[in-house]
């Protein structure tokens, strides 16, 4: 596991840690304010956990750089 893997893991640590704050702060002052910016911290916390940012995606093959008959590669 690379540092930006644990970067990454570090992050959405720190955007649930957010959530919870925002979360708890909203229940003690009775406030839906904090609601909508807890929110945007959840779905961030998600993309972080979810691994979708890190590029670990399988990407469509690419075709080969080798000559392939009469044809050269470039």
């Amino acid at each position: 596991m690379g540092s930006s893997m644990e970067l990454q893991r570090w992050a959405g640590r720190v955007c649930a840690g957010l959530v919870a704050v925002l979360a708890m702060l909203g229940h003690h002052f009775g406030n839906v304010r904090f609601a909508p910016v807890a929110a945007g911290f959840a779905i961030l916390a998600a993309l972080f956990y979810s691994g979708r940012l890190s590029g670990r995606l399988i990407a469509a093959p690419s075709r080969s750089l080798s000559n392939s008959g009469r044809h050269r590669a470039l």
